[in-house]
């Protein structure tokens, strides 16, 4: 048990974090913040974790790019995760733009899987079906694509 160990070091704690995953610099400073670090060594120990290339907002975006996408969600939802997580906008796009994704494949993927039947039926299935792959972040183009390619196709 821990009970007579003492805490560790914010500079060790966050290392440790970083050791498990890639975390942006938000993440990472509201992690030690929780763990009882004051806000100005968090911010401290977080400037130096990024000064000797320990956490990178790049590799982090990256990271989550590549996860979210195995995942089934779509660049919209991404951009906006990675907002949540204090990537900016720039950074985001360029994550996203230089993942080797293919898109249109994952929406197709994750659309045939969720909706076995071949042709909705009705309008207001098809409009469900539409809302559902949007919701997981996909553009209107895509979601037109797939969601009319049963009728099309």
């Amino acid at each position: 048990m821990r009970k007579n160990k003492p805490p560790l070091p914010p500079r060790e704690r966050a290392l440790g974090l970083l050791s498990r995953r890639e975390h942006s610099a938000r993440e990472l400073k509201r992690k030690l913040q929780q763990k009882g670090v004051a806000p100005d060594e968090a911010g401290d120990v977080v400037g130096e974790m990024g000064e000797r290339d320990y956490q990178s907002d790049t590799r982090f975006a990256e990271s989550l790019v590549r996860r979210r996408a195995l995942d089934g969600y779509g660049p919209l939802r991404i951009r906006a995760e990675l907002a949540s997580h204090g990537i900016v906008r720039e950074a985001a796009t360029a994550a996203i733009a230089t993942a080797e994704v293919d898109w249109m494949l994952i929406a197709k993927r994750v659309f045939s899987a969720k909706y076995r039947e071949i042709e909705p039926a009705d309008h207001k299935e098809r409009q469900k079906r539409a809302a559902w792959l949007s919701a997981r972040g996909f553009d209107g183009t895509a979601v037109r694509a797939v969601t009319r390619a049963e009728v099309d196709d």
